[in-house]
């Protein structure tokens, strides 16, 4: 198919040919025989091209000059009179105003909004008495000491990658099944791939062969594997994540590493940090709930109290007492029902749960008041009875919301909501789809065999 095309000459070549490219642009782009260049065109001229598209690319087959349209245009000259140019005053004539700057129907002048039967405007040097007292905002909360967030462990891969070359590639294979899902994946593996075998009419593999050898070389993968944890998490000692540094403390209590004498002095070192960390978030944690206490910083405080750095912490006894009397001021029955929502979330999830029981219920009862308390219910049941719901002693119980699963709810955002895990009911809480869950790891395609 044919069509035109404005097209620059870029260059001209000794053997009788040129260069073009599209006018203004890069590409398309090609060559063509001098033959069809128009007589005295040079590099840079622009030229109205008739252009084929072959299989090899653009093909000219025409080339022509670009005729320009000159435009016949008589243009009338302005000459003006040449007198000067005499500014413009506007005066007003508005006679409805009277002379005391007051209008026909009792209104103060342009811009007076006050109305009629208001009095006159205070004179100079006076101050006015306002109508209505100024709206007071509410102070933001005070600030609590915020702590550094902890460091989450990456282990480095030295220790187990010098294993890995060390084995055959046999066994390298099904060691780096073995570290990925353990004995249970190579099994998986290994069935996966007798199916596949079977389907074709071929002999299976000796499942039990390929797990004793696995089982040979599990102790040195796993010595590996905690070196890896151990020299990464040597580096951020004082930062890192507490759960991970008791998961690493508690893997030194393997048989496997218990029968290496080399790994003694690490375990004892390991374990002597986390005591002093421990202690030292101890510390912090009962500073922080006392500073929420103080300010009357009531949801935060139920929530640090939720959260202590061992399990099963509990507050100080004056604290506890002190959190008891706030919480009961929250849910008191002129409280709104919003705001027995949040204190109830908090709550729920604290160490006083049982212990705290409003006089009655708010004066105002909302369906997302209901609908928290039925959620809830496991956890606080004196307070599902003021409300004549009966929590089931069976009952799960509920989980933490997460924040934005909580804010579309209450506000009904646009977009279609996430779906829960299972129903909200008492026995089971409420979940977005989108909350992250620990993935299985997929079994692997094909496991290399060995000889028996």
């Amino acid at each position: 198919m044919t069509r035109r095309m404005d097209i620059e000459v870029t260059s001209t070549r000794p053997d009788g040919s040129f260069t073009w490219r599209q006018a203004g642009a890069r590409a398309p782009k090609g060559s063509g025989p001098a033959e069809v260049l128009p007589s005295g065109a040079k590099i840079g001229d622009v030229l109205r091209a008739d252009i084929e598209m072959d299989m090899d690319g653009p093909v000219i087959l025409g080339l022509s000059p670009i005729k320009q349209r000159e435009r016949n245009v008589t243009l009338l000259a302005i000459t003006g009179s040449g007198a000067a140019f005499t500014p413009v005053t506007e005066v007003s004539t508005n006679r409805r105003t009277k002379r005391d700057g007051r209008s026909k129907d009792g209104k103060g002048p342009r811009g007076d909004k006050r109305g009629p039967g208001r009095g006159p405007r205070p004179e100079a040097g006076t101050k006015a008495t306002p109508r209505t007292p100024r709206r007071e905002f509410t102070p933001p909360p005070p600030e609590l000491p915020k702590r550094p967030r902890a460091t989450r462990l990456r282990p480095l891969n030295v220790h187990r990658q010098a294993v890995l070359e060390a084995l055959k590639p046999e066994e390298r294979v099904l060691a780096e099944q073995a570290l990925e899902g353990g004995i249970g994946a190579v099994r998986r593996a290994v069935n996966k791939q007798n199916d596949q075998l079977v389907k074709a009419g071929k002999p299976k593999i000796n499942a039990d062969a390929l797990v004793n050898l696995v089982v040979e070389l599990l102790p040195r993968l796993r010595v590996a594997e905690w070196q890896d944890s151990v020299d990464a998490i040597e580096k951020i000692l004082d930062t890192v994540d507490l759960r991970d540094l008791r998961a690493v403390v508690a893997k030194s209590n393997d048989p496997t590493l218990m029968k290496d004498p080399n790994l003694n002095a690490k375990r004892d070192a390991l374990r002597s940090a986390l005591e002093r960390r421990q202690a030292t978030e101890m510390q912090n944690w009962s500073d922080d709930l006392r500073a929420a206490v103080d300010v009357g910083r009531i949801v935060a405080a139920l929530k640090i109290s939720g959260q202590p750095p061992k399990a099963g912490s509990r507050p100080a006894e004056d604290v506890r007492a002190r959190l008891i009397a706030l919480t009961l001021e929250q849910l008191s029955p002129d409280s709104s029902p919003e705001r027995w929502v949040i204190v109830l979330e908090a709550l729920a999830f604290a160490p006083i749960h049982n212990e705290v029981v409003p006089s009655a219920v708010p004066t105002r009862v909302t369906p997302e008041l209901t609908a928290t308390v039925q959620r809830l219910s496991p956890a606080i049941p004196r307070i599902a009875a003021l409300f004549g719901i009966v929590a089931d002693p069976k009952a799960q119980m509920p989980r933490p919301l997460r924040n934005e699963w909580r804010d579309k709810k209450t506000k009904g955002a646009g977009g279609k909501a996430a779906k829960p895990a299972r129903p909200a009911t008492a026995e089971s809480p409420a979940r977005p789809a989108t909350a992250e869950s620990p993935a299985e790891p997929a079994p692997a395609d094909t496991v290399v065999s060995t000889d028996n």
